[in-house]
């Protein structure tokens, strides 16, 4: 049982509502992950302006999301891995990918899979690359400057993945359709 709160926009600190206003106006409702993060408004404000500024980076809205996804997975998110499978989907990330992503397979698409496995590295290895993981990115047609924005994915998804294992947060009913876990009996 998580010590959080599942805070509702009454109960929330008011530095918090302006995000959770944002989130019933986009979505339509409010997702746990907010109302847990509510807790603070300094974390939810630095969150949700993280998940923000990937949108200002050269990755795509399917890249962004594969992005999301991969991390989430990496750090066995089950949370987060529900929530960006239904993400991915609206962006048009292909369910191939999804699928892979989420079961662990090799992605087909050669630059998705070069995305996905250099943001892989990062989060397995703690940011400790080879010169080799760089250049393997790079030759696949990316820049230096996604490579920033690759950590600042990681960034976003290391705040909401920790949360939500520190927290156990309860999965929305709009997510239970993408149910995920690390182990496949479980889900």
């Amino acid at each position: 049982m998580s010590v959080f709160d599942l805070h509702t926009r009454e109960s929330a600190p008011e530095g918090s509502h302006g995000v959770m206003d944002a989130y019933t106006e986009r979505f339509g409702f409010v997702p746990n992950l907010i109302n847990i993060l509510a807790e603070s408004p300094a974390a939810t404000q630095g969150y949700a302006h993280t998940y923000g500024l990937l949108a200002e980076t050269d990755f795509s809205p399917a890249e962004q999301q594969l992005l999301f996804l991969t991390i989430s997975r990496t750090n066995g998110c089950t949370y987060c891995v529900s929530a960006h499978t239904m993400a991915g989907t609206m962006v048009g990330l292909d369910n191939d990918t999804i699928d892979a992503v989420r079961d662990g397979r090799p992605i087909l698409d050669p630059q998705l899979a070069a995305l996905s496995g250099f943001a892989v590295k990062v989060v397995e290895k703690r940011g400790h690359l080879s010169r080799d993981d760089i250049n393997d990115f790079l030759t696949a047609g990316y820049s230096k400057a996604q490579i920033l924005e690759v950590l600042l994915a990681v960034a976003t998804k290391t705040i909401s993945n920790y949360m939500n294992h520190i927290a156990e947060t309860p999965l929305d009913e709009p997510f239970a359709a993408a149910a995920w876990s690390p182990d496949p009996q479980a889900a």
